[in-house]
């Protein structure tokens, strides 16, 4: 059939005929074995009638399932082909459905179109994906049915062909779709990206575009730092700028469809960011400029505060009287007043120079700073010029009485300090450092006063030379050379005390040192001296790092005993009045330093001495603590419970005794050491002979007890391996046993056959196996002779798989009697079955009422008569008599149904 329906229909019926099948071959069965009971009774001639028609009906049968089985893949191909184009069918209904999808030319008109009507794509992608698992699935189909279908492969073939083609056309669709939305979508992101950025342009525009100015520099400074903020904002979007001209750029050179447009917002874009830097660059330079004119205007204002408060002091000075203290306070204020003309005269350059570069550089304001600079230099010309005139008027007030006042205050002061220098405390020296520290302070000021006692001279000098001395020329020369004669004296005093106070420092230098190494040496003496050398290694190696340090505290020592030589010698040299005593103590410090080199070196060796004792015994203490350690894993009781934690602690006795051979040349090490230390050390000679000796007897009591353990393992491997096969033959009695004790003994005949047999292939097996036991038994005694430490337990084991296979056999014994009754009664049973259906088929015949109705039939029915008394006396002698006897047999053997 060419329809899909109309081959279920037939499939359907098709089944039921099967099912109806199924179940006669139930009877056929039935009949069949009831043939074969016919067969067994002996009927010779009936028998073979029978064998015959079963025969004719069991090839019916067979040639029937025959046809059957053809008819099935018959209807099987049939549907196979059907449902392929109910497939192809329904696959193409789907493709033109998408294809109807497809035909739609909208893609979008801006950003959120195209985005919605790509997910509404995908979506569709996702459904042609399945679509395309759907057309992967009918070529497989394809190609099978063309395979095993040959009468229906070039219809097969053309379906296949046109829904692929259909396919091939549907994709492509969906793809030249795809590649415009995804253009679309390009264009309208770019075109968003464009506004977005023409937006920001414009207001960044508005925002640098403003003709805002300030009136001070603060103002005109935050003008700048705002428009720089505009600058960094301006720079932080330069990778957005770069971005967007990169995209419209490959949009162009993916010969977009919308090309044209995209250049020309390219070109806008370009513009608009040209006018926008443009616009910031002007902006720049005009604040620049008002920033510049502020700081000119602040400078400006600076210069004129300034001139003002001088102008002011001017104008005060006009009324001043001549007495000498204003005179005087008027010539310090002008001084004063000079130098900041001098520092102020390089700001007005300065301010000068800058006015002139604003207007070269043609600054917006350039009148202005021009007419300001001619205003602030003409007032501070006016200024010198009334400067000097007034420096001029205050020159001739200088007095003979302020000469006479300052060489009284210097004569006054250089008799104070003569007393001072011509003191002899340095003789004592208590406190001389800090009398030497003074006198350098007086030095100080002796130096400081120098430049005040050459102004009194020249100052009493210009007043000779200008004659204004009112006649006193010869007492003002006279005070001249007296307060220079003073001034001679107090240096040269001055410089003698000095060398006596340096020479006395040296020497109270030299005797701290002196002191402090004495001190230092008493110290380092009575370390050194101590007869203690430790009593274990780590108080030997503390002592010794102890005197390493103290070691190097004599060598660091070595640089200070060589400079206090030098300063003895050179204090020795000098002439200094103790000369002797110096030179004593410093032989006594050299002395005493090399004294303690020398009980240095012999307390090293006493402690390198005690230190290679104490390793000693530690390396004996440590070799004892190892042998100690492994005593315990050989001393272990643990021989393993199984043959695997045998053989592991076997190999882990291995390892040890692997270890025991790698580490006894460390053994023997120590025991050379002990024996060198016994022929070079004075100490704890006896000590170390009882240590050897107790080494020696650990170590070879350790050995002795790894021989011991690696036998015991050897022997429970044995054991093991024994116990491996015992437990191998107990499992096989134990899974026996279950078997001998199941209650089933057979139903029927040929189930009792069967087990009879199994029971014989059985007994077999405990003949193989009792051989076993007993070579196994025999091993066992083998072991128990060679004295296993397992012997007991092997004794019972073996004791205890005797009994089990003893045990065993009786139960099989038991079993093989139960089967063979079971056999007996079954077969009685059977037998007693054919009679009573072989005597209920012959009542029908004996109760028949049919007499013959005319001589013909008569003599029919006589012949059958005939036929069956034969019949009935070779059923009694073959059928009855050996029911008879079987069942007097079973109840002579007490059977369990004799009852």
């Amino acid at each position: 059939s060419d329809d899909l329906e109309q081959v279920e229909v037939m499939q359907k019926k098709f089944d039921d005929f099967q099912a109806d099948l199924k179940a006669n071959e139930v009877r056929l069965a039935e009949m069949n074995e009831i043939a074969m009971q016919l067969v067994s009774l002996g009927q010779t001639e009936a028998a073979m009638k029978i064998q015959a028609q079963l025969e004719d009906l069991n090839q019916k049968w067979s040639k029937l399932q025959e046809v059957t089985t053809e008819q099935g893949a018959a209807f099987e191909k049939a549907h196979e082909v059907q449902m392929f184009h109910r497939d192809v069918d329904e696959t193409k209904d789907w493709i033109g459905e998408k294809d109807e999808a497809l035909n739609n030319d909208d893609i979008g008109k801006d950003l959120r179109t195209v985005q919605a009507l790509q997910r509404k794509h995908e979506g569709l992608e996702r459904d042609l994906a399945a679509l395309g698992d759907k057309i992967n699935q009918l070529d497989e189909k394809a190609s099978k049915l063309m395979h095993t279908h040959k009468d229906n492969a070039e219809i097969v073939y053309e379906k296949q062909k046109d829904i692929n083609e259909e396919w091939t056309h549907l994709c492509a669709k969906a793809n030249i779709r795809k590649v415009k939305l995804l253009d679309s979508y390009d264009l309208q992101r770019f075109l968003s990206d464009y506004r977005d950025l023409m937006s920001w342009v414009s207001t960044m525009k508005s925002l640098i575009c403003t003709d805002e100015l300030a009136n001070d520099v603060t103002g005109a400074e935050a003008l700048l730092e705002r428009h720089q903020e505009h600058r960094t904002e301006i720079d932080a979007r330069s990778g957005t700028f770069q971005a967007f001209e990169l995209f419209g750029q490959q949009l162009l050179q993916a010969d977009h469809f919308a090309a044209p447009e995209v250049q020309e917002k390219l070109e806008g874009m370009n513009d608009a960011r040209e006018d926008l830097e443009k616009a910031w660059i002007a902006r720049r330079m005009q604040l620049d400029q008002n920033l510049e004119l502020q700081l000119f205007y602040r400078d400006c204002e600076q210069a004129e505060n300034w001139m003002t408060s001088r102008e002011t002091f001017l104008q005060a000075d006009d009324n001043v009287d001549s007495k000498e203290d204003n005179v005087e306070a008027m010539i310090k204020k002008h001084e004063d007043f000079d130098k900041a003309i001098g520092n102020q005269e390089e700001k007005i350059e300065s301010l000068q120079t800058y006015a002139d570069q604003l207007i070269q550089s043609e600054h917006y304001a350039g009148p202005d700073i021009n007419q300001k600079k001619k205003d602030v230099l003409e007032r501070w010309e006016k200024l010198k010029e009334a400067l000097i005139e007034k420096r001029a008027q205050l020159g001739e007030s200088q007095t003979l009485q302020q000469f006479s006042r300052d060489a009284d205050e210097i004569e006054t002061w250089m008799l104070e300090k003569l007393q001072l220098a011509q003191e002899e405390n340095y003789k004592d020296p208590a406190n001389i450092q800090s009398k030497h520290q003074k006198h350098q302070a007086f030095e100080a000021e002796l130096a400081a006063n120098a430049d005040r006692i050459q102004s009194v001279l020249a100052m009493g000098q210009n007043l000779i030379d200008r004659k204004k001395c009112s006649g006193s020329e010869d007492a003002v020369q006279n005070r001249l050379e007296s307060i220079a004669e003073q001034w001679e004296l107090l240096t040269q005093k001055t410089s003698e005390k000095s060398m006596k106070l340096k020479e006395a420092n040296r020497q109270r230098t030299f005797i701290a040192a002196v002191k402090d190494l004495d001190f230092w040496l008493g110290e380092v003496e009575s370390i050194l001296t101590t007869d203690e050398v430790g009593k274990d290694l780590a108080s030997v190696q503390n002592l010794m790092k102890k005197h390493q340090l103290v070691e190097a505290d004599i060598i660091a020592h070595e640089d200070r005993i060589k400079d206090m030589n030098e300063q003895a010698d050179s204090l020795v040299d000098s002439g200094q009045f103790d000369s002797a005593d110096i030179q004593n103590k410093r032989d006594n410090i050299s002395k005493r330093y090399r004294h303690i080199q020398d009980l240095a070196a012999h307390r090293q060796a006493l402690l390198n001495e005690a230190n290679t004792l104490h390793q000693f015994f530690r390396d004996i203490a440590d070799e004892e603590s190892w042998i100690k350690e492994k005593k315990l894993l050989v001393t272990s009781d643990d021989y393993g419970r199984d043959l695997t934690g045998v053989q592991n602690l076997r190999k882990k006795h291995k390892r040890f005794e692997s270890e025991l051979g790698s580490h006894e040349p460390a053994i023997q090490q120590v025991q050379e050491a002990g024996a060198q230390l016994i022929d070079s050390s004075h100490l704890g000679g006896e000590e170390i002979e009882q240590r050897l000796k107790q080494l020696t007897d650990v170590w070879e009591e350790l050995k002795g007890m790894a021989q011991s353990r690696g036998k015991k393992l050897e022997e429970s491997i044995t054991y093991q391996q024994f116990l491996a096969k015992i437990e191998e033959e107990e499992a096989w009695i134990s899974e026996k046993q279950q078997l001998l004790t199941v209650p089933d003994l057979g139903d029927n005949m040929a189930a009792v056959q069967g087990l009879l047999k199994k029971h014989d292939a059985f007994e077999t097996d405990i003949s193989v196996h009792g051989d076993r036991c007993t070579d196994i038994c025999e091993a066992g005694q083998q072991l128990i002779d060679e004295r296993n430490h397992h012997a007991d337990s092997i004794a019972q084991r073996c004791e205890q798989l005797r009994n089990k296979m003893y045990n065993l056999g009786e139960l099989a014994n038991v079993r093989k009697t139960n089967l063979l009754d079971n056999s007996a009664y079954l077969q009685f049973m059977w037998k007693a079955d054919v009679v009573e259906s072989w005597i209920a088929d012959k009542e029908a015949h004996v109760r028949s009422d049919e007499f013959g109705r005319d001589l013909s039939s008569v003599q029919t029915l006589l012949t059958k008569q005939e036929t069956f008394d034969i019949g009935l006396r070779a059923f009694e002698t073959e059928g009855i008599q050996n029911i008879s006897a079987l069942k007097e047999q079973l109840i002579s053997g007490n059977h369990v149904q004799a009852g």
